[in-house]
Parts: structure tokens; sequence; C-alpha cells
């Protein structure tokens, strides 16, 4: 008996193993983008919902003393996985001795990465001056022991594109954050409400993908064969550690030299923007790697993924980010309340950087499914000091100085970093430039429409300014690309173009 449970055991262990079907792959991505942004959908209306609540709860400072832990905690979490779920997924092949002694690294590297922050926690606070930074990333310690046990569960269940159980964690695990970080904040808890949000958060998404992973580790054994794996999710690793110092340099800056109702502000200003677009593309990207990796070795179903990818993105968020811009002022007045009202001019900035980031965000899809994780750390070398630098460029002009700065960088760097992340992939700056033409117009005629029927409603209420002018300009975009044939057709194509048909 005990030999056929070890087994059936070691048999569910290699089945969970395997890579989806290249023969199906199309139908699992068509099916994964339809859970995956139904889910994500779903959780932004809860997200905004929350934002509504918090922002008339909380204060500026409670917002910028979480930005300060977050830019310490946030950037070590960036080695928490040492890239291997990419490794994973990139992989032709992993066997059950691979996974398991990358789970067992994982999670001696959450256990370091745990009592570093905690130790690091009085630093933290004395470089900021604000003592209550002690608690709060103590606290947030514990997320990194509990993140590295779900590291190799999510890779197992991307690697078999398995797109639903993916959709659902994020949706349940947004929905407890959001949930216990308002029940906190009613109850009085202050700043303490978004701790809790988080580790509510972590700790569902344990129970999730333990539960729907049929895999367990085995001990690990030396002579795996996991040095391949290893170097490989070194150089995801190496990128996203710049990419982070990057992305939260402003936060630092921000939250040194100007304070921190300051980098509350510019926070406030940034999420409403920034933060959306990176949940929209990150779930996106679970499912586009994954098939992206399994038809690398087919070049015209690769291009043609990719391209078909990238034209549904822009399609879906460049109008509505030129949209938002164009209302800054009615969406801070009405998510945030007036108290906000001087971070619309980040926001409305940020919007340039976000339309960018739209196209630049999928480098990264081209980067780790041709395997080339090193020429992605070696563009992040010469890129995220150029960002860096902007932010103290921008200083002087204070928070809107520094948005306009990063906005600027942005312009930069775009158009180079797609034309060396195509290098070795089928893909051209050429290709990507004509799929973002059509997405462009479309945007620039919705901003116009917003813009122009201001002198409908000039002394109205900002929510009715926002329905009036932003249902204005979500129907001139429907109608545009309707009368307009190849942006129609191309639209229309997009289902099929994920499906590789």
């Amino acid at each position: 008996m005990g030999t056929t449970v070890k087994a059936s055991r070691a048999e569910r262990n290699d089945l969970a193993l395997e890579r989806g079907s290249v023969e199906r792959v199309g139908g699992h991505s068509a099916r994964g983008v339809a859970w995956t942004l139904a889910g994500q959908w779903g959780l932004q209306v809860f997200r905004t919902a929350s934002i509504v609540v918090l922002a008339r709860l909380l204060t500026p400072d409670d917002y910028g003393l979480m930005s300060m832990a977050w830019v310490i905690t946030g950037f070590i979490a960036t080695v928490g996985s040492l890239g291997l779920s990419e490794a994973m997924v990139q992989r032709d092949r992993v066997t059950h001795a691979q996974a398991s002694t990358l789970f067992w690294l994982n999670l001696a590297l959450g256990v370091v990465l745990t009592l570093l922050v905690a130790a690091a926690a009085p630093v933290v606070a004395w470089f900021y001056g604000r003592p209550e930074l002690v608690g709060i990333t103590l606290a947030l310690s514990v997320t990194f022991f509990l993140g590295s046990l779900t590291v190799q569960h999510q890779a197992l269940l991307l690697r078999g594109l398995n797109f639903r159980t993916l959709a659902i964690r994020n949706f349940v695990g947004g929905l407890a954050e959001i949930a216990v970080s308002i029940v906190a904040a009613l109850l009085g808890a202050g700043y303490w409400s978004l701790v809790a949000g988080q580790l509510a958060r972590a700790l569902l998404t344990i129970v999730i993908l333990w539960g729907s992973v049929d895999w367990r580790p085995s001990r690990p054994r030396r002579g795996a064969g996991v040095r391949s794996l290893v170097s490989f999710g070194g150089g995801i690793s190496t990128f996203r550690i710049l990419d982070y110092a990057s992305k939260n340099a402003d936060n630092l800056v921000i939250g040194k030299f100007l304070g921190g109702d300051a980098l509350g502000l510019y926070s406030r200003g940034y999420g409403l923007l920034m933060a959306p677009l990176q949940q929209i593309h990150g779930p996106v990207a679970n499912v586009v790697r994954p098939t992206m990796a399994a038809l690398f070795k087919e070049p015209d179903r690769y291009r043609r993924y990719y391209l078909g990818a990238l034209s549904g993105l822009c399609f879906l968020v460049a109008p509505v980010v030129v949209v938002l811009a164009v209302l800054a002022d009615q969406v801070v007045l009405v998510l945030l309340g007036p108290q906000w009202l001087a971070s619309a001019e980040v926001f409305r900035w940020l919007s340039v950087a976000g339309l960018l980031q739209v196209v630049g965000f999928t480098n990264g899809w081209l980067y780790a499914t041709s395997g080339r994780s090193w020429a992605w750390a070696r563009w992040a070398l010469i890129s995220r000091p150029v960002l860096i630098a902007s932010f103290f460029v921008g200083l002087p002009w204070g928070i809107d100085g520094v948005a306009i700065a990063y906005a600027v960088s942005q312009l930069i760097l775009t158009p180079i970093g797609i034309a060396r992340a195509g290098k070795g992939t089928p893909v051209s700056l050429r290709d990507v430039l004509r799929t973002s033409v059509r997405p462009a117009v479309v945007a620039a005629v919705c901003g116009g429409v917003a813009a122009s029927t201001g002198m409908l409603v000039p002394d109205a209420s900002g929510l009715v300014q926002l329905v009036v002018r932003g249902g204005a300009a979500g129907l001139a975009g429907v109608l545009l690309v309707v009368l307009w044939p190849r942006a129609r057709r191309e639209v229309l194509g997009l289902y099929h173009s994920v499906r590789h048909r």
C-alpha cells in the first residue's frame, strides 16, 4: 500500500511539471486572456472603490509612511524569487528534482530576506527620521517568508498554462487585501490598515496556491541540474533590481528631500495611473510569457502572437490613459477628494510615461521568452541610471518636476529599448511602431473629444464632468473604430491573433 501511494504522488508531481500543449496553446491562451482580464477588471472595480474609501479614512502622511517602507522592502522583494519562476516557465523540460531544489532555494532566501529586512527596520526609520517605520518594516518583513512558499507553485501554474487558477488567486487575494485594509481603517488603525491588508493577501495566497497545485517538493538534491536555471534567473533578477531602483528612486528622493506629505501626494497621483497599468500588465504578462515561450521555435506564430497581444494592450489602455490625463482634475477630485487636488498635475504628467510604458512593458516578454535574460540586464544597466538621474534633475521643481523629468526620460528611452529587445527575435522596431499607430490615433481622438466637451458642462460637478466628457470620448472612440476599416479589422482580429489562427 505504501508503495502505491508513493508512485501515485510521484506521478502527480511529474504531471504538474508538464508544459501546456503547444498544439492547444491557442485555446489555453484565449481562455487565459479572458479569465485574466475578467478577474483583473473585476478586482479593479473594488480597488477603485477602496481608493475612494481609504482616501477619506487615511491621510497623505499615512500613505507617505507606507511608500517610504515600500521603497526598501519592495527593493529587497525583487531578489525574492531569484528569477527562478521565469526560468521554469522558459525551460522546455523541468524535472521534479529541479523544481524541488528551486523550491528550497527560494524558501531559504525568503528566510534570509525576512531577517535582513527586520534587522534593517531601525535604519529605515533613521534614514527618513520617522520612528513609526520600525514597526511597519518589521511587520512587512514577514511577507518575504510567506511569499517564498508560493514561488514555485505559481511557476507551475504558469508552465501548465493554468490561467484560470491564477486569475482566481489574484482576484481573491486582492479582495482580501482591500477588505482587511478598509475594516482596519474604519477601526482607526491608520497606516497599520495598509500593513494588515498586505499580510492578509500573502497568507491567503499560500492557501490558494498550495490547494490548487497537486505538487509537493521533495528533499533538495545535489546534481539536480539547476545551475543553468539559476543563471537564467540571475539575469532576470539583475534587471528587476535595477528596474525597481529606477521606479522607486522618485519615492526615495521625494521622501528624503520633500517630506511625507509631498510623497503622499506624489504616490497617490502615481498610484491612480501607474498602479492600474501595472496590474493590467502583470496578469496579461502571466498569459503572454508562457505562451510565447512555447511558440519561440515557430517564428511566424511567435511574431503574430506578440503583435496581437501588443495591439490588444494598446487599444485597451491608450485611449483610457489619454482621457484620464485630460480629466485629471476631475478624477482626483471625485476619487480622492479636494485635499488631494495637488496630485492632479503629477497624474497628468505620469500619463505620458504610462502611454510609453504600455509598449515598454512588453520588452520583457521578448527578452525572457527568447532566453536572453542577461541582455535584458545589460539594457537595465544603461537605461535605469538615466531614469534615476532624471528624478534629481526634476527635484528643484518639486513633485511636478520629478513627474515631468520621468516622462521625458521615458520618451527618450522607449524606442531604443524596443529596438534592443527585438534583437534575436522575429519582432522589429518597425513592427512595434506600425502596430501602435492605430491605437494612438484612437487615443488622440478620444482625448480631443474629452477636452472639447468641457464647454458643455463648464459649471458641473467633477462627477458629472467625468460621466459626460468621459462618455463622449468613449463613444467617439467606438465610432472611430467601427468606421475605420483597418482599425475595425485589427480589433476584430485580436481574438484570432491570440489563438494563432
